[in-house]
């Protein structure tokens, strides 16, 4: 579930708090923070909400999104059929992994599942686990890190850092693989740390990543 706005006497309202209240008075992160999640940020969540939303805003126009955004832009396609064309793009491998690592996660914080188990049945089944390796970063993702930096600097995401840690181990001992922690691993810690659900990892990656793609449609636009 999420908020969504409603009328009431001729004023909207964002749950049950008047929308141009919260307009004057929140940032627009915050907004989307408490219109995904059903409740407000606390300021150290805000911060770490904040930055996976500027990361994610762009990473180049060799990703899947900004490929697709840049083929129907030339094709002279207009800008919501360029950036929707993006937007399809986002999957359980492109931006959206999170979702898929977010239960693993879970089970092992609140579970005491062994990583390393996990790691072998995915092995095992060749399958790829979801947060880890990336085609750019080949031994650490440096916005990935970042993020689990703030992390701890704002002492959040403890127990999920530790469980990515064993994850990312267990790659290596079963693989002989380095397999980093990428960005969509990163904040699959950082949701499960707010302890939110696994489906808005992929709204939150679109609504991030949408600017970046609105700016690769008007570099590339066919000229008329």
């Amino acid at each position: 579930m999420a908020l969504t706005v409603n009328h009431k006497e001729n004023e909207s309202y964002l749950g049950d708090k008047p929308l141009l209240k919260l307009a004057r008075d929140k940032s627009f992160s915050e907004l989307i923070f408490t219109l995904l999640a059903e409740r407000e940020p606390t300021k150290w969540e805000l911060s770490v909400f904040e930055l996976i939303l500027n990361i994610s805003i762009d990473h180049g126009p060799e990703t899947p999104s900004a490929k697709a955004v840049i083929e129907k832009s030339k094709d002279g396609g207009s800008i919501v059929e360029a950036v929707a064309a993006g937007v399809r793009e986002i999957n359980d491998v492109h931006g959206g992994a999170q979702e898929a690592l977010m239960p693993i996660l879970y089970k092992i914080v609140k579970e005491k599942l062994s990583a390393e188990n996990i790691v072998k049945e995915f092995v095992e089944n060749k399958k790829r686990l979801p947060g880890f390796g990336h085609r750019l970063y080949k031994e650490n993702d440096p916005r990935a890190e970042l993020i689990i930096a703030t992390l701890v600097e704002n002492g959040l995401g403890e127990d999920y850092i530790t469980a990515s840690r064993a994850l990312q181990k267990s790659l290596k001992d079963i693989t002989g693989k380095t397999l980093p922690l990428n960005i969509d691993g990163a904040i699959a810690i950082v949701l499960c740390a707010f302890g939110l659900s696994p489906e808005l990892g992929k709204p939150i990656f679109m609504i991030a990543r949408t600017p970046g793609l609105c700016a690769h449609y008007l570099n590339n636009k066919a000229v008329n």
